[in-house]
């Protein structure tokens, strides 16, 4: 995580969208040092009134008409993934500072467009994998730089959750936007690339199909040139863990969810001893990530740069194909 910049700017947000990760990031926004909620923009008026009524700022019906207000500096992207493209250029057309929730883009050409128009209107675009900007996250890279468990060999994620599948779910729809690999597979597929700071050799992917024509669980194995090895199960309607493994020629870290940037890790020596580290960040993860996405504002180092995001896109996309959803 970078350090704080003493010029972040106070950020007035708008969100486009009101679902549960919507409502995470505006629960958690009264927290942050920088951030205040603006407005709330949905298609259906209730919609934005009943999220309104719950998390503050003003609701607003139809994305347009929250990109044309003017006490509006950064936009939360948190609509379905086959939206994030068509909402992002449109948002930072009209002027808005972007956080576009992950997976940013359907492909790599569509994230390239994206960061392209960034650079031309001259705004801030962050693929927004929260658990990047949370100290603990810098912590367990620090820990591996340091030597303390040797040489990256074999890495384990798991992402899943289990929850009642429905064709009004975006994540149930077929195409590239839908399906686990790309809602919870893509953490697990950036968490790896970020611990080995290398892009993989070798993509392999056995996906199961829901009836409603995506994947609804699946397994990958990532092959890196240094000799590592990756593997992560990912899944919508399985019940497992959310844990990260790293075994190293001098030791291992096991983490209980990687993703969550808050319950610790463990540091696991060949002799069995266990030293366990925690990080006592006060602030809730989707305020830590609003506070780090305004030092970047703010001209601090992109703790998400674009080459990571087009990186990840290109695995995913690889993922995918090979998992026999093209």
């Amino acid at each position: 995580m970078v350090e704080p910049m003493k010029s972040s700017p106070g950020l007035r947000w708008g969100i486009l969208g009101t679902g549960m990760i919507a409502g995470r990031f505006a629960a958690d926004l009264p927290h942050s040092r920088t951030g205040r909620l603006t407005a709330v923009a949905s298609r259906s008026e209730d919609s934005a009134i009943a999220f309104a009524s719950r998390h503050g700022g003003q609701a607003v019906t139809g994305y347009e008409a929250l990109l044309a207000r003017t006490d509006v500096d950064a936009v939360y992207i948190s609509l379905p993934n086959a939206l994030h493209h068509e909402w992002t250029l449109a948002s930072l057309d009209a002027g808005k500072h972007v956080l576009c929730e992950k997976p940013m883009a359907l492909s790599e050409s569509e994230a390239r467009e994206m960061f392209a128009k960034a650079e031309a209107t001259n705004r801030i675009l962050i693929e927004a994998f929260m658990y990047r900007a949370h100290p603990q996250t810098a912590l367990i890279h620090e820990t591996i730089a340091r030597g303390a468990i040797g040489e990256i060999r074999l890495i384990r994620t798991n992402f899943t959750f289990k929850r009642d599948a429905s064709r009004d779910d975006a994540r149930y729809q077929p195409g590239p936007g839908g399906g686990s690999i790309m809602d919870v597979g893509c953490y697990c597929v950036d968490f790896t690339r970020s611990l080995l700071g290398a892009e993989p050799e070798r993509v392999e992917c056995l996906a199961h199909r829901h009836e409603f024509g995506v994947d609804d669980y699946a397994a990958g194995l990532l092959g890196f040139t240094n000799g590592a090895l990756a593997t992560f199960t990912c899944g919508m309607t399985v019940l497992s863990d959310q844990t990260a493994h790293i075994a190293g020629t001098k030791g291992r870290i096991e983490i209980t969810r990687f993703w969550q940037g808050k319950e610790g890790f463990s540091l696991i020596s060949p002799d069995g001893t266990v030293e366990r580290f925690e990080v006592r960040e006060e602030l809730p993860i989707y305020a830590v990530e609003a506070d780090a996405f305004a030092d970047v504002v703010a001209g601090a180092p992109n703790w998400n740069a674009p080459e990571n995001t087009l990186g990840n896109l290109r695995v995913l996309e690889e993922l995918r194909r090979k998992a026999g959803f093209e």
